[in-house]
């Protein structure tokens, strides 16, 4: 079985723990590539003692892989995802970051993940992404997202104006200074963080989720994942900014963009055990109550 190794050259508390990772995926019997930029800064700050066999994201066959190793936060992890794409190839994230949401798994627990895979006593957990779509073309061949699809202000502090439609109807005008079109996934992030709900996994729906609204009756709504959102930004500025994940672009006044279920879904390997209510009480504190 062959092994995919990701992450971003910089300081984090698990690039001391790749060897020992290393290590074990030598001596669980598997073989592995390490992203090239990665390599060469673990090689180069001596946490690798040589320069492992590798691979780069130009021109990369991902399918070759049985599964991705992501290194670093969520942040990483969602950037593998527009290296892994419709591909099919599962993800196991190794949490470098601060809270870890998605790449959940901890160094700690390297050795349990590589004996879980090995017996067999993993399972995947499918999540939805969303893509995002306009008439001159928007993000090329990545036009797509795990956690969420947001259109903002840009380059002025005035709030946007941005007509809602869901199916052809009408929905609202959001006056804001942006909307968050968000998946179940990305409902525990920036939706969140702007009072929209948390979704399940595995809930088969979209959260729009406004940002800083001047409206005090307005409030984020959660629509069927086969809805067709449109939306369409204007304001004082002639340019606006649109993300997919952690990726961005302008968006120009007034252009139609469409968000709507993608048509694939990217897995997430997790250890028998690990659940994502377990992230819930985990990760945000749910539950700390002395009553409990």
């Amino acid at each position: 079985m062959k092994i995919a190794i990701y992450g971003k050259p910089g300081s984090n508390n698990v690039n001391a723990a790749v060897p020992e990772l290393i290590g074990q995926l030598n001596q669980y019997g598997f073989t592995f590539e390490i992203y090239e930029r990665y390599a060469a800064y673990l090689t180069e700050n001596g946490y690798l003692k040589e320069m492992p066999i590798t691979f780069n994201r130009e021109n990369a066959d991902i399918t070759k892989y049985a599964l991705l190793i992501s290194i670093g936060g969520d942040g990483t992890l969602l950037d593998t995802v527009t290296l892994i794409g419709a591909s099919g190839v599962p993800i196991i994230g190794l949490n470098a970051g601060r809270l870890g949401f998605i790449s959940g798994l901890d160094k700690h627990e390297i050795a349990d993940v590589l004996i879980a895979l090995k017996s067999g006593k993993i399972h995947c957990d499918y999540r939805s992404l969303l893509t995002v779509k306009s008439q001159r073309g928007l993000f090329d061949l990545q036009n797509f997202a795990l956690n969420e699809i947001t259109v903002h202000k840009k380059d002025t502090s005035a709030m946007v104006r941005i007509d809602t439609w869901i199916d052809n109807d009408f929905l609202s005008t959001y006056w804001a200074d942006g909307l968050i079109v968000s998946t179940p996934t990305g409902s525990s992030a920036y939706s969140l963080s702007c009072g929209g709900p948390i979704l399940m996994p595995n809930a088969d729906n979209i959260v729009i989720t406004p940002i800083a609204p001047h409206n005090l009756n307005i409030r984020p709504v959660v629509v069927s994942s086969r809805s067709v959102i449109k939306v369409r930004v204007s304001g004082r500025s002639e340019n606006f900014l649109i993300t997919a994940d952690s990726r961005s672009e302008i968006l120009l006044p007034n252009e139609d963009i469409i968000i709507t279920k993608a048509p694939f879904q990217i897995g997430l390997l997790q250890p028998d055990g690990h659940t994502f209510a377990n992230t819930l009480r985990n990760k945000l504190g749910w539950g700390m109550d002395k009553r409990n």
